[in-house]
């Protein structure tokens, strides 16, 4: 079972999240949308690597200025991981919403000044 899961179910789950979150035609499992929606999705990728990227950049130079809060010393997590996940699952939905909202404002003023 756990063979079935590593090698084939997690790979295509995977292919299915990437595919719908980028909106990429590059991958076989790939919604059907318009291209303004496709970069709505391409950029919010980028976004929330970028930000999980700083959060992990971040937490490096914590670690070797040896900088942080004492009151979290004694603190730690089983999953460390899931802490990026979130952050990166989170920041992907921001981002898309604020790109959407972004497009739909050029879009009315581009509707106003054809007028």
């Amino acid at each position: 079972m756990s063979l079935f899961l590593t090698y084939i179910a997690v790979p295509i789950i995977w292919l299915v999240v990437v595919g719908w979150l980028s909106g990429s035609e590059g991958f076989i499992f790939k919604p059907k949308e318009n291209a303004r929606k496709e970069r709505i999705k391409q950029k919010a990728v980028i976004q929330s690597w970028a930000t999980v990227i700083l959060f992990m950049l971040t937490n490096f130079l914590f670690d070797i200025f040896h900088v942080g809060d004492p009151r979290l010393e004694g603190v730690t997590t089983q999953y460390p991981e899931l802490f990026y996940l979130v952050i990166l699952f989170l920041s992907y939905f921001f981002f898309y919403f604020i790109n959407g909202r972004k497009v739909k404002v050029a879009q009315k003023k581009e509707g106003f000044s054809h007028n």
